[in-house]
């Protein structure tokens, strides 16, 4: 089994659906208590970029995004952080991708199956990224065909 690096955790599980996410983080947390250690939240953020120009900031325009922060308690009482911030307006995911990350950051139980999910949305982004390479090759256009047209027509 390959791992990854932390920061591809939330790129790889959203490559599943909301619910198979959902349900992984519920059956991997039977034992524990969840404490939010702040609110989970959702609502919209405003993207900034810079203009390559000027370098002065424009907003191309606002995106979803929602974000947890929480911490597994066990019968012990040992807490264990886990985070997550995505572009999406479900909270329950942002929870339940913290849920992964405290699992995976700390070799929880259960972490094996967190990491079967992040390997195994990490072939999908991947053959997503080659279908859009296959895409974008079909659909390259040759511009300097037209140019030698141009001078073929005045020729």
């Amino acid at each position: 089994m390959m791992t990854y690096k932390r920061s591809l955790w939330v790129k790889a599980l959203t490559a599943h659906s909301l619910e198979t996410i959902c349900n992984l983080a519920e059956e991997i947390t039977k034992n524990w208590q969840i404490k939010h250690r702040m609110l989970p939240q959702n609502g919209l953020s405003l993207l900034t970029l810079q203009d390559g120009v000027f370098h002065e900031p424009y907003y191309l325009g606002e995106i979803p995004i929602a974000n947890a922060y929480l911490s597994l308690i066990n019968e012990q009482g040992e807490s264990y952080d886990g985070a997550a911030q995505v572009m999406t307006d479900s909270e329950d995911l942002a929870v339940a991708l913290a849920v992964c990350d405290a699992v995976m950051a700390n070799q929880l139980p259960g972490w094996e199956k967190v990491a079967y999910y992040i390997e195994l949305g990490m072939k999908k982004r991947e053959e997503e990224k080659h279908i859009r390479g296959a895409m974008l090759a079909k659909t390259k256009v040759n511009f300097s065909l037209l140019s030698q047209e141009e001078n073929n027509a005045e020729g």
